[in-house]
């Protein structure tokens, strides 16, 4: 039986809010060639959401590949001129510690919206305490969290998540969480946390966090392909 989800899911039609860039980020292409690809998809509006400051330094110290061309607040003016695809432009947010220390800039531009996450290299507490410290910064920031960045992710904190709690306090504060595609893309979701997640939270991002064309090209349809497969909705369409 159909579970009635396409509600819950702010975005499972042409809108992506999760993805990186080259220009700021550890993201394959620039900032255009995204939005030139993301027309031929037939996206109509994505957001731009580039790791914090806090991130790209730890980044740099392992010496990942990445660098920025542009201050990134030439970003908030840029203008898309090749296409319709509306562009939005977010930052995705890191929880620092078990209080509720996060970092929301990039380059030291302060960002008002926030997709926030908690990545191992850049959490600095003990990975037991990332549910508390994830709940003390909606509990703080809740007026500028977008949403909940890949909470089933097991490459970063999706095994120490109690998801049933983070659920519990996201609907309280009206937060929604993201279903990550490229994670269930690239195996390494936690599978019955995503199903709690697809089953009790009120409000949901179908995101493709996509670092690549091809991740932006395919993970959402994946990710749409295992909703149906898992009756979540009843068809592809849905």
């Amino acid at each position: 039986m159909t579970q009635n989800i396409t509600e819950k899911i702010i975005n499972l039609d042409n809108r992506d809010y999760h993805m990186h860039t080259s220009t700021f980020s550890d993201w394959i292409p620039t900032r255009n060639e995204l939005v030139q690809f993301a027309w031929t998809l037939g996206l109509k509006e994505i957001a731009i959401t580039d790791h914090s400051q806090a991130c790209l330094d730890i980044q740099r110290e392992k010496k990942w590949l990445y660098m920025w061309t542009n201050a990134r607040r030439s970003l908030k003016r840029r203008e898309n001129v090749f296409n319709d695809v509306q562009v939005i432009a977010w930052v995705e947010g890191d929880i620092l510690n078990e209080q509720w220390d996060c970092c929301f800039s990039i380059q030291g531009i302060e960002y008002d919206f926030i997709v926030l996450s908690a990545h191992k290299d850049v959490y600095a507490s003990d990975p037991d305490t990332v549910t508390a410290g994830t709940i003390k910064a909606i509990e703080r920031y809740h007026d500028r969290i977008v949403c909940i960045g890949h909470p089933c992710n097991n490459a970063d904190f999706g095994t120490h998540y109690d998801i049933e709690k983070l659920v519990e306090v996201a609907n309280a504060y009206n937060v929604p969480l993201e279903f990550n595609a490229k994670n269930l893309m690239r195996w390494k979701t936690h599978l019955q946390k995503l199903h709690y997640l697809l089953q009790n939270a009120d409000r949901i991002y179908l995101n493709s966090d996509a670092h690549t064309l091809y991740e932006l090209k395919v993970a959402r349809s994946l990710a749409k392909e295992f909703l149906l497969e898992h009756g979540y909705i009843a068809s592809l369409t849905s």
